[in-house]
């Protein structure tokens, strides 16, 4: 991931992770070894079981090349073949981007009609769906893909004109998500939102290194997110704002992480109209 900022003339930035918070998702797991659909997972949580499992995504642009791909073939033997690449999203103790590829190459059990399956199990979930993602979790020690991830979405309500009344507040928005660049940018345009602004494929530390390069540029920054893949950003942003809209459990230290907690993603408005009050009694000379 290459992180690029310029000089800004705005005084609060406003970070927003996208499934979950601006998007609600339907996830589904496919396990391998018994062949069953696991629905409504929280994906971050399947790897915290294990200190040497993996979380990635798959470097691909859309889910469409699954449609020719051959259902019996093995994923370690398409993504070697193909040279498709992954992004690291999550990862357990020592678990180097090397070793889970080494990782990924020895499974001799996930297939592609896995991913087929899972993706097909959004689909009939999630009618009205906005975009697809699959990933998949690596059990690093033992060489082996446990799990196939799929995730589907959708704009929460009211979205769109709350990103664009923020933005002629005064505030710049911002996208930070470990989704592929293909859907977040879609998102994105969809928003409003100015495509340099949108930070994809970023890990747990990536998010908190887009807070901290944004509040070098700013005199406040917002993080908006609603998981544990958000915790290390929430806790680096001037304001940290829970959003627990997407239905889910959530440990105690998300929520000491955060100073704000919202039930509905469209309460950030007020949150920020506040912050933005803030911000000009701090600019107002003194008299």
């Amino acid at each position: 991931m290459k992180v690029h900022y310029y000089v800004q003339t705005m005084t609060t930035a406003i970070v927003f992770d996208s499934a979950g918070t601006l998007l609600k998702v339907y996830r589904v797991a496919r396990d391998i070894n018994y062949g069953n659909i696991i629905e409504n997972v929280v994906s971050t949580n399947m790897i915290t079981k294990g200190r040497g499992c993996a979380l990635v995504a798959l470097e691909a642009d859309s889910v469409e090349f699954l449609d020719d791909a051959d259902p019996a073939m093995r994923i370690s033997e398409y993504m070697s073949h193909t040279e498709m690449g992954f992004d690291v999203i999550c990862r357990g103790l020592k678990c180097t981007h090397e070793r889970i590829s080494d990782a990924i190459a020895r499974d001799r059990i996930a297939t592609m009609g896995d991913l087929k399956q899972a993706i097909e199990a959004v689909k009939l979930k999630c009618k009205d769906i906005y975009y697809l993602n699959i990933g998949l979790v690596v059990d690093v020690p033992n060489g082996t893909i446990p799990y196939v991830l799929a995730t589907g979405g959708k704009i929460f309500p009211g979205v769109k004109r709350m990103v664009r009344r923020l933005m002629a507040s005064g505030a710049d928005v911002y996208i930070a998500s470990g989704d592929n660049r293909k859907s977040l940018n879609s998102l994105a345009a969809d928003l409003g939102i100015p495509e340099p602004n949108v930070f994809d494929a970023v890990s747990p530390e990536g998010k908190k290194e887009v807070v901290l390069g944004l509040k070098e540029r700013y005199g406040r920054v917002i993080m908006v997110g609603d998981g544990m893949n958000d915790y290390l950003a929430l806790k680096a942003a001037d304001t940290g704002i829970l959003s627990l809209q997407q239905e889910g459990m959530r440990p105690d230290l998300l929520f000491d992480a955060s100073d704000v907690i919202v039930d509905n993603i469209l309460e950030v408005e007020s949150v920020v109209e506040k912050s933005l009050h803030m911000n000009n009694r701090e600019q107002e000379p003194e008299k």
